[in-house]
């Protein structure tokens, strides 16, 4: 098993290898991540990280913000990766599959571990956001500048989705 795969049978000193290498050495994490391998290890990675922000969200902010925080991290995954690789497809012919721009933006989700203070969460969002230009840059094949807009387009629609589907939650949105 390479050295950027995480493991669940691995424990935390698994976790916290794979996490350590995303968030220290993101380049050489994603030139070594495979676009293959599944989804249940990435998947398990980013409910990690979930569960570790929300946790930790919950002792911070309260039980109100929690919920809502949630609420946009679930949309995010749910409607992001997608975006991303269509955008990738059909604006600049990507070469990468639903796999692994799924895997990409679970990695990337190694920056929730730290998004739940209070500051520090803006900066871990747009960490984030490098993480998932980084993997998509490799993921689809693509040279800097159409990765970044292709990142820059899929934070933008699945910003306006959540802002929609929210809007039957909150009307003030």
């Amino acid at each position: 098993m390479s050295n950027n795969e995480f493991v669940f049978q691995e424990g935390p000193k698994g976790f916290y290898r794979v996490w350590k290498r995303v968030m220290l050495e993101p380049q050489e994490f994603y030139k070594e991540m495979s676009a293959a391998g599944g989804f249940e290890n990435p998947l398990i990675f980013v409910g990690i990280c979930g569960v570790v922000f929300l946790t930790l969200k919950l002792v911070v902010s309260g039980f109100t913000d929690t919920v809502n925080a949630l609420v946009l991290v679930s949309l995010s995954y749910a409607f992001g990766p997608g975006i991303l690789m269509l955008v990738s497809q059909f604006i600049f012919k990507g070469e990468g599959d639903y796999e692994g721009t799924l895997r990409t933006c679970a990695y990337a989700g190694a920056c929730l571990v730290l998004a739940w203070i209070p500051i520090l969460g803006i900066l871990a969002l747009l960490y984030s956001s490098y993480l998932v230009f980084l993997g998509t840059e490799r993921i689809h094949k693509l040279d800097a500048t159409k990765a970044a807009i292709t990142t820059l387009i899929g934070i933008l629609v699945t910003t306006a989705i959540i802002f929609y589907v929210l809007k039957e939650r909150w009307p003030l949105l």
